[in-house]
C-alpha cells in the first residue's frame, strides 16, 4: 500500500527513533510527500534539533536518509481540479493541509498522519501510526 506522508510523521521520525522512523526507513510502504511538507519541516528545524538532541550535520544526514525513502512531489504536479477539491474538503477543517489532501486525490493514495483533524473529512482514507503498526 502506497501512502502520502504528512509532515508530522517526518518530524516525529527526525525527533525520535520510534515507530515513524521505523516505518519510513523500513521500506515496507512506498511513500510520497509534497514539497510543502519538506518546507514545513525545515521551518521547525531548530526545534527538531533541540528536541532530538542533534546538531546541524546530524539533522541533515537523518533528513537525507528519510527523504531517500520518500518520493517528494512538486505542487506543480498536482492538477487544478485536485487542488480545488482538496480546498473544498479542508476549508472548514485546516487549510494548511490542502497540499496533502490534493496529493492524495491526485495519486489516489491514503494519507499517513497522526493529526486527528484529518479524520474529520471522509473523502481520503487516513492511517495513523498505530494503525500502520497493527498492519
Amino acid at each position: 500500500m502506497d501512502l502520502i506522508v504528512n509532515t508530522n510523521r517526518i518530524i516525529a521520525a527526525l525527533v525520535k527513533n520510534g515507530e515513524s522512523r521505523k516505518i519510513i526507513l523500513g521500506g515496507r510502504f512506498p511513500l510520497y510527500t509534497i514539497e510543502f511538507g519538506i518546507k514545513e519541516t525545515e521551518k521547525y528545524k531548530a526545534l527538531i534539533k533541540k528536541k532530538a538532541g542533534i546538531n546541524e550535520q546530524e539533522f541533515n544526514l537523518l533528513m537525507h536518509r528519510l527523504l531517500s525513502k520518500i518520493a517528494v512531489k512538486s505542487e506543480s504536479e498536482i492538477s487544478k481540479e485536485s487542488i480545488e477539491k482538496a480546498l473544498q474538503i479542508m476549508e472548514k477543517i485546516d487549510k494548511n493541509d490542502v497540499p496533502f489532501i490534493a496529493l492524495a486525490i491526485e495519486l489516489n493514495k491514503p494519507i499517513w498522519s497522526d493529526d486527528k483533524h484529518f479524520k474529520q473529512q471522509k473523502t481520503i482514507k487516513i492511517f495513523t501510526t498505530k494503525e500502520l503498526v497493527a498492519l
